[in-house]
């Protein structure tokens, strides 16, 4: 069994709202209520927002740093893209139609539970779900608190995270950091690209699989992320879809000194 936890980043400006799967062997929400409290951060007050303002909030930036350690190290990713958002939900469902089919999630019963407003209601969110008998293992749970489901609040950081780096691929940020890695000679205090430090971040936590037919040994450092971890639904602008399948269709996972 999997524990999934959907939340979406909406960024209409620029042509695409995305949204974000995290996937759990068991239910995340001791672990990260832990984080939160190591972090000096009530679990039961405090809801973790991509959203707020980091600037200058080191706390903050640290509790970010160590829920993205988590995500890296025990959890799974998934991501659709869609145009505007009244797709969101009904995309999600289809990008779990297909992660259901990779090895690690196939033939298991799982939870499944989304954040509000992402379904007109729970009856319609059921609804749509019952039409794909492949979705017929799951347990869902539509229109859920973030506050009492804190997997959700991981998936908010992973839709903010992967939004990022789309807008980055699409040429709307180019923004530049300086890396902090105390002991790595190479790129400790580096200036990279912010989506490439996003990328880093999270590389490894991508549903994929092995390349079938790698065409040489470049090729056997890549895997392939569509169709199991990435849905890229009809609705969005050709230049969204390319950008997405560039950005999330395969990842690297070599060495990169």
């Amino acid at each position: 069994m999997a524990y999934l936890f959907l939340d979406d980043s909406k960024h209409h400006r620029f042509g695409f709202s995305l949204a974000a799967f995290v996937i759990c062997d068991v239910d995340p929400k001791e672990d990260v209520a832990s984080i939160f409290r190591d972090q000096g951060y009530d679990p039961d007050k405090f809801e973790y927002k991509s959203s707020a303002k980091m600037a200058g909030h080191t706390q903050l930036q640290a509790l970010r740093g160590a829920l993205k350690l988590f995500i890296r190290s025990r959890c799974m990713i998934a991501v659709c893209v869609v145009d505007g958002d009244k797709r969101l939900g009904p995309a999600a469902l289809k990008l779990l139609s297909s992660a259901l089919s990779h090895p690690r999630l196939e033939g298991q019963a799982h939870q499944v539970f989304f954040d509000e407003g992402l379904f007109k209601s729970v009856k319609s969110g059921a609804e749509l779900a019952s039409e794909d008998p492949k979705l017929g293992c799951c347990e869902f749970h539509f229109e859920q608190d973030s506050q009492v489901h804190l997997g959700i609040q991981l998936a908010d950081l992973v839709a903010h995270t992967c939004s990022m780096m789309l807008l980055e691929t699409l040429g709307h940020i180019t923004k530049k950091v300086v890396l902090d890695v105390p002991g790595d000679d190479l790129y400790d205090g580096q200036e990279v690209e912010l989506g490439f430090e996003m990328w880093t971040d999270i590389r490894y936590a991508f549903l994929a699989r092995n390349k079938q037919n790698p065409k040489d040994d470049l090729d056997l450092a890549f895997v392939e992320v569509f169709p199991w971890g990435l849905f890229i639904d009809g609705s969005v602008c050709e230049q969204v879809s390319e950008a997405a399948m560039q950005r999330f269709g395969e990842n690297y996972l070599g060495c990169i000194h």
